[in-house]
């Protein structure tokens, strides 16, 4: 990137706008999840097995873009918030430069107007963080995870070198320690790579999309993606297949990992969702990814969980020579970072829809004549406003969300039982279930 005005070009392919894509607010699950390929095809990511261990809880991502649609339906529940920062007051409560920084900051005005007025960062917000199992839309892969905007391009998508290194030391001062940046330029400056060594010396990631020239960024390098600073974690396209995006940069030494970016589904500007490719689009799976380690385990660093990622990735014939890893895999790189009794399994029947999971825990076998138990977990849930337990299709009771967990009734019959949990919404829509079977033994 140079000193000079300069284009993200992480994005040029035909942007094509869902009409009428959300669903009412009482859907049984996110709407447009089966048309997240990257999500809904167990393997494209492995999103799905890291997410019976994590969904990002709490993880904050900064997206430094062209700002974010914050009342955005998919989003509004997801924004970090500025603890040292009173909303509206016209005063830089937190001395930190930015007047009103509130939900982020805007590097080219110094105030927290994050507003997005292109369209790219809510999309890419989207991929990292949508939540899910809220009847709308679709999910981000780390559902759980927070966003702070950091706005450093225009309406244009344009923007310069000194704008994002502003924005790099804004998110990390600011507790960020994933950086998502979807912007590339031909040229850097001493200001961004002093930038981008101050993330790394405290212990941040900045993922960067490679950029979509079609080049390889070895010979005719793309900033930040080709930046030499350990904190960088440069990242190509895929489409659908799994082979390497048309247009997406690739490189043996520069490019680090390849995520979908190809025809992908999110959060639109005017609270709408859209398609759109490019490497722009593969960067935040793996910042979400990112997310999805650092809150299954917290006490990691950053160099260990981007290790993880690197050495779990898939390694595909066709992306042999343009990748220095391979195609992102977070299942695997969750089974590296959680390994042995500490996995949480499944228990038989359990459900996942758009990032919301019940599992079932019941002993298998009871003797006839005592009282059978029905526990449940459930993460993604928070749309659930009561339970309902059945056992061989009869309701035997509910219970409100956020109470006891547990229900008990006595089984005076031998023979093959089975129990239902059914998680429904305030207006009794359903958003998640599970079934579990066990037997009762005849009496002694």
């Amino acid at each position: 990137m140079s000193r000079h005005r300069t284009q993200s070009l992480a994005t040029v392919a035909a942007v094509l706008a869902l009409a009428g894509a959300a669903a009412p607010a009482h859907a049984a699950t996110d709407p447009l999840f089966d048309e997240q390929w990257a999500l809904s095809n167990p393997t494209a990511t492995g999103a799905q097995e890291a997410w019976t261990q994590s969904r990002g809880d709490g993880v904050l991502v900064a997206v430094l873009d062209s700002g974010v649609q914050l009342n955005h339906p998919d989003l509004i529940s997801k924004l970090w918030r500025n603890p040292g920062e009173i909303a509206g007051n016209g005063v830089d409560d937190d001395r930190n430069g930015y007047v009103d920084d509130v939900h982020g900051a805007n590097t080219m005005t110094f105030n927290g107007n994050v507003d997005d007025d292109e369209g790219h960062g809510t999309h890419v917000a989207g991929i990292v963080a949508a939540q899910a199992a809220n009847g709308t839309g679709g999910a981000g892969i780390a559902p759980g995870a927070r966003i702070m905007a950091v706005k450093v391009l225009d309406a244009n998508r344009a923007g310069n070198s000194s704008l994002l290194a502003r924005g790099i030391r804004y998110a990390v001062d600011g507790g960020a320690r994933i950086l998502n940046v979807s912007l590339n330029g031909d040229g850097t400056s001493d200001g961004l790579e002093a930038a981008l060594r101050y993330a790394g010396e405290r212990g941040a990631t900045v993922v960067s999309s490679a950029g979509n020239n079609s080049r390889d960024i070895d010979a005719t390098p793309s900033y930040p993606a080709s930046s030499m600073a350990p904190a960088v974690l440069s990242v190509t396209a895929t489409e659908r297949s799994g082979g390497l995006l048309s247009i997406a940069n690739h490189g043996l030494n520069s490019v680090d990992l390849a995520a979908p970016g190809g025809s992908i589904l999110s959060t639109a500007f005017g609270s709408r969702y859209e398609l759109r490719s490019g490497t722009s689009m593969a960067a935040p799976f793996v910042a979400g990814a990112l997310a999805l380690l650092a809150a299954a385990r917290p006490e990691l660093d950053q160099p260990a969980l981007r290790a993880a990622l690197l050495q779990s990735a898939q390694r595909p014939s066709s992306l042999g020579g343009k990748v220095a890893s391979g195609r992102l895999d977070v299942g695997a790189a969750m089974r590296r970072v959680v390994t042995g009794a500490a996995w949480a399994t499944p228990a038989a029947g359990s459900t996942q829809t758009g990032g919301a999971t019940v599992r079932i825990l019941a002993k298998a076998r009871i003797r006839a004549g005592r009282t059978a138990t029905v526990r449940w977990r459930a993460t993604g849930a928070d749309r659930v406003a009561t339970w309902r337990v059945l056992l061989n299709g009869r309701r035997i009771g509910s219970v409100r969300a956020g109470t006891r967990s547990q229900l008990r009734k006595r089984v005076s019959r031998s023979g093959r039982y089975r129990w239902k949990v059914v998680g429904v919404d305030a207006a009794g829509s359903r958003i998640v279930a599970a079934t579990r079977s066990f037997r009762a033994l005849r009496k002694r």
